[in-house]
């Protein structure tokens, strides 16, 4: 029992060096923490200095093995230790309203202050991984669009067999409603499978409406984080949308915030429920070069050259440029073009759809508006504007705003994939069965590859695979006939 009573007391003091508790909590967590371990008795140890790491998880491996043991949860799968270590961190935290208390107060005085505060304590709890996401891949890769950055997440767990199987039988609940219902937080995953037992968010009102803000634990790029509807209503663009962004640019001037087009296949992965994503990042999509450019009416029109077809629009006038917006949106939303294969409609289906992304630069609004497309066909059954099947070996998933703006969010598979890959063109290693689906693409490399560096290569090799999976998404292609229709489609947008 020793070991496990300096465990407590190790994480105890973690706790305290990290603001998260105060030295007079100390026989209340400690006694909770006992209570959660069932250990009915406790002897403190005789420990002069405490080693405290940057994050918690070694301090947390020794917890859960120790119930694991015990058998206080099961099966010892990475989402059951996901749910207890979230029990075991809730011990050392405050409650939902003294959080709120402390940002508020420190918004009153700076945003970023603010902000700052909120996301050293989500990776302080754990609630973001940080021992997970700093193994994330990251490198950026230079095209004909510019710099495109690219990550290779591992930090989002894949999904254990014995846990499909345990969910399975479960009863399915509804409640929560989805993972960014605000009943998430302190919630215990039972029904989810996800701990969130340690989740806080903090109230934030948009265009008068109530939502929340949180952090992504899966951090794509720096202070990620998610603002959702404290409502679960499904996701729309609407003129609400651009009037919630800018007013979340006031409060928050230092982030941006975007939102998912509002129909499946071209972004949004939880539609059900209304929500954005921002952040503290710069994107490669700022840095885009523009091809056309027009002023009126105080507003400035960019035509941008970038795989996507993107409109960016900025004013210092938020009024002026929701109105200008929801012009664009509305003209899209009715816009055809055979030739190109664009239906903004089939039997009354809507197929054209928006993601807007607003930031701000000093006392100017900045709204790039993606034109998104989700017809499908005979050809491309998971759509027409989506990456093309030849690409799915390196991207499958739906291109949603982080992709538009420029930054790769590639599956975990290829950080084992890509080494054989790299074999086989360094001595001809032949390639396993289970990579069928990049066989073709490294015969292509290999008529291509002349012992350069290699890992230089195979990085800029997927980068260009990655541009052609945004380039598939673009409606409006990046050749003569696709770019004069873009142009013309622009023009339509300026002048009315």
């Amino acid at each position: 029992m020793k070991s496990i009573y300096q465990a407590i007391e190790h994480l105890y003091h973690y706790g305290l060096s990290n603001n998260l508790l105060e030295k007079e909590d100390r026989i209340y967590v400690i006694n909770k923490l006992c209570d959660l371990l069932s250990i009915s008795t406790y002897e403190t140890p005789n420990i002069k200095t405490y080693n405290i790491p940057d994050n918690p998880a070694p301090l947390l491996t020794p917890l859960l093995d120790f119930a694991s043991k015990k058998k206080l949860f099961s099966p010892d799968t990475t989402k059951r230790r996901d749910i207890f270590e979230a029990k075991i961190m809730d011990q050392l935290l405050p409650r939902p309203s003294t959080l709120n208390k402390q940002f508020e107060l420190l918004k009153s005085h700076s945003p970023k202050e603010a902000t700052d505060f909120f996301y050293r304590f989500s990776k302080k709890s754990n609630y973001i991984k940080t021992s997970r996401t700093s193994k994330n891949i990251q490198y950026s890769s230079e095209t004909a669009y510019g710099t495109i950055k690219i990550t290779i997440n591992l930090s989002k767990p894949e999904k254990d067999p014995q846990d499909i199987i345990d969910q399975k039988d479960k009863q399915s609940s509804d409640y929560p409603k989805c993972l960014l219902c605000k009943e998430n937080v302190g919630y215990n995953g039972e029904t989810t499978l996800v701990g969130r037992t340690s989740h806080r968010v903090i109230p934030v009102s948009l265009n008068n409406e109530p939502f929340n803000l949180q952090y992504s634990p899966y951090v794509y790029y720096n202070e990620h984080c998610i603002v959702f509807h404290e409502n679960h209503i499904p996701m729309n663009v609407s003129i609400k949308t651009f009037k919630r962004l800018f007013d979340f640019l006031d409060q928050f001037p230092h982030y941006f915030l975007g939102s998912n087009a509002g129909l499946p296949i071209v972004g949004g992965s939880i539609l059900a429920h209304e929500h954005y994503q921002g952040g503290h990042a710069k994107f490669p999509i700022e840095d885009a070069k523009i091809v056309e450019s027009y002023t009126k009416n105080n507003i400035k029109y960019d035509l941008l050259y970038w795989p996507l077809s993107v409109i960016r629009l900025s004013s210092d006038n938020k009024e002026t440029l929701t109105k200008a917006a929801m012009n664009l949106f509305e003209k899209w939303q009715n816009y055809s073009n055979p030739d190109l294969n664009i239906y903004a409609k089939t039997n009354d289906t809507p197929h054209n759809a928006i993601t807007p992304i607003a930031r701000k630069k000093d006392d100017t609004y900045i709204l790039d508006m993606t034109l998104r497309n989700n017809k499908t066909s005979e050809k491309y059954p998971l759509g027409i504007f989506h990456p093309h099947p030849e690409n799915h070996h390196i991207k499958k998933e739906n291109i949603g705003l982080i992709e538009v703006m420029g930054l790769a969010v590639l599956p975990a598979r290829l950080k084992t994939e890509l080494p054989h890959i790299k074999q086989y063109l360094k001595d001809q290693t032949p390639l396993p069965k289970s990579l069928d689906q990049h066989r073709k693409w490294t015969e292509v490399l290999k008529t291509q590859y002349t012992n350069q560096n290699l890992e230089t290569f195979i990085n800029h090799e997927v980068a260009k695979k990655f541009v052609k999976c945004i380039e598939d998404s673009g409606v409006f292609k990046q050749t003569e006939e696709g770019q004069s229709a873009f142009k013309k489609f622009f023009k339509e947008v300026y002048y009315v």
